[in-house]
């Protein structure tokens, strides 16, 4: 791979921001997460640590919209993502403090983050199960894809804090992608057929 290559590459993983900023609200049932690249199994300490923060941040932003706009279907998930990911970006700050590597809040790409900035307004105009279905699954799909991303990084890890900190979020990551899919589900209430049917 050549310099320049490699370069661009890298400049666009770090464009991407969010593991999931650019899903649709109305993602299919059917899609499945892009898998890994060669680039991502050689990604630099800077780039998953600003790629995780990015992740915690959305994260968190979208578990507070769910809380708003959302069914008590989802606000406990809701909840959930917000303590998960505010530990765990503490956790990658840390580390990138550590390192002395600088974060940034925001994609360094004006275009990602306009793409953000739709997604975001999509799903602050929706509400109650119309809100669940998008929220459920814009989680698994982000969360599937983050996994992907940090395997492949662990795969290639040369850093060992790197490695013991994605170690460390592994498990919350694999749960949180869990209780998207069950929520995707249809609502259990009202499927069982009745107990005692009519009878002429």
């Amino acid at each position: 791979m050549t310099a320049l290559i490699r370069s661009l590459c890298l400049a666009a993983l770090l464009a991407a921001g969010s593991a999931w900023a650019q899903q649709q609200p109305d993602d299919t049932d059917n899609q499945q997460p892009t898998p890994a690249t060669e680039d991502q199994q050689n990604a630099t300490t800077q780039l998953i640590l600003q790629k995780l923060h990015m992740a915690n941040l959305e994260e968190i932003e979208m578990g507070k919209l769910a809380e708003q706009n959302g069914t008590d279907r989802v606000k406990s998930y809701a909840k959930t993502l917000e303590t998960d990911h505010t530990d765990a970006d503490r956790q990658v700050k840390a580390l990138a403090q550590k390192k002395n590597i600088t974060l940034s809040d925001s994609p360094k790409n004006p275009e990602m983050q306009k793409k953000m900035d739709e997604a975001k307004s999509r799903f602050s105009n929706m509400k109650g199960a119309e809100f669940d279905r998008a929220f459920a699954n814009h989680m698994s799909m982000g969360h599937k894809r983050l996994i992907s991303m940090a395997q492949a990084w662990r795969q290639d890890c040369k850093d060992q804090d790197v490695c013991s900190l994605i170690d460390a979020l592994m498990p919350k990551l694999q749960q949180h992608a869990q209780t998207a899919d069950q929520l995707k589900g249809p609502v259990p209430m009202g499927r069982a057929p009745p107990e005692n049917p009519v009878s002429r």
